[in-house]
């Protein structure tokens, strides 16, 4: 192991003394997974592969403050989610050093990207009433929130609305070096002699190749049709499941669940193309019955909370809390009050009695 084992994360007394829970240890010990350096993704790819289930929150707000708090929580992974919390790169990549720093190497950061990347134009075309495609159809394919995100040192990206193996391979291509994929190299992504160190006979490519997971999102009508193509690609490590899209495309009532036969069949038809290939499954599991609903349905990556509905629910909690103990409060005076104006009504208090 590259790090020593570190010392107790917190004071029992103190997390006592503001009722905050510790929770129990997990199935699988993250610290493990360290790699060389804090400014290096952790082997998440191996994390996978032990087949061990692995419990995570999710960053939806876009604050740094609050992404070191949730760093030190002891969740196996956190899922950032670029996609649908407004950000730039320079947010993005504070972000995942954030987790990876304050975790001390132990929490997975894994982010769902804003986009697959963008198609460079390479022969400027004029506007034109009957031609609104601009790009030229072979140009290449840019990647820069891939190479953003994996240059930071993510331990893992989900490419959302996935619907064909040809996006999927060019993801894997965007994700990995040569000879695995044309992955450009990052100059300036570690401090060289400082942070780029890796285990003997492991290049520094090589490790950026090999720790990091990449993820795709099928939420989709087309990607259900597609999905034992998607899932055969080399090079996909893992496969989630937007189901409230997927539900949307389906023409179905907006949810995150159901109990309609083609919405079951098409999650059964994902689910069992990922199983065949090998790969885990990430999913929310929001409460008890969610988890062991995942759980039966041999989901290894699970998302059990977020930021913002922590502080929704701690916030409101609080506040319901406190007004549930003053309405009491009020209505006990009040009884003893009556009680008081009751106990020997028009005789002269003497004594107390």
């Amino acid at each position: 192991m590259p790090f020593a084992p570190r010392p107790p994360r917190g004071s029992p007394y103190m997390a006592g003394a503001f009722g905050i829970p510790i929770p129990p240890k997990g199935d699988i010990n993250m610290e493990d997974y360290r790699a060389n350096s804090l400014n290096q993704p952790m082997r998440f790819r191996d994390v996978l592969k032990s087949g061990k289930t692995i419990v995570g929150t999710a960053i939806a707000l876009a604050s740094v403050p609050a992404a070191r708090i949730t760093a030190t929580l002891g969740f196996d992974w956190v899922f950032i989610d670029a996609e649908h919390t407004p950000m730039g790169p320079e947010t993005l990549i504070e972000l995942i050093k954030t987790v990876n720093y304050y975790s001390e190497g132990a929490m997975a950061p894994v982010v769902r990207l804003p986009t697959h990347g963008s198609v460079v134009p390479l022969i400027p075309q004029p506007i034109e009433a009957n031609n609104i495609d601009q790009c030229n159809p072979t140009s290449p394919f840019r990647h820069e929130w891939i190479a953003w995100a994996l240059d930071a040192g993510a331990a893992g990206i989900i490419l959302p609305h996935t619907e064909t193996a040809e996006q999927a391979r060019k993801v894997v291509n965007a994700a990995r070096f040569a000879p695995h994929g044309d992955r450009s190299f990052p100059p300036f992504a570690q401090t060289y002699g400082y942070t780029d160190g890796t285990p003997e006979g492991v290049s520094l490519l090589d490790m950026w190749s090999n720790n990091a997971a990449v993820i795709m999102q099928l939420e989709s009508a087309e990607a259900v049709k597609n999905a034992a193509e998607i899932c055969a690609v080399p090079g996909v490590d893992a496969i989630m499941i937007g189901t409230g899209d997927l539900r949307l495309s389906m023409r179905l009532p907006f949810g995150f669940d159901g109990a309609e036969p083609e919405f079951l069949s098409a999650i059964e038809t994902i689910e069992n193309e990922a199983k065949k290939n090998n790969l885990p499954l990430v999913g929310f599991a929001l409460g008890p019955p969610a988890v062991e609903a995942k759980l039966k349905r041999g989901y290894q990556m699970l998302m059990v909370s977020a930021d913002m509905i922590a502080l929704i629910a701690g916030q409101s909690g609080g506040l319901g809390m406190a007004r549930s103990v003053i309405t009491d409060f009020k209505k006990a005076d009040t009884k003893k009050v009556e009680g008081v104006k009751g106990h020997g009504a028009g005789k002269p208090v003497v004594n107390g009695q």
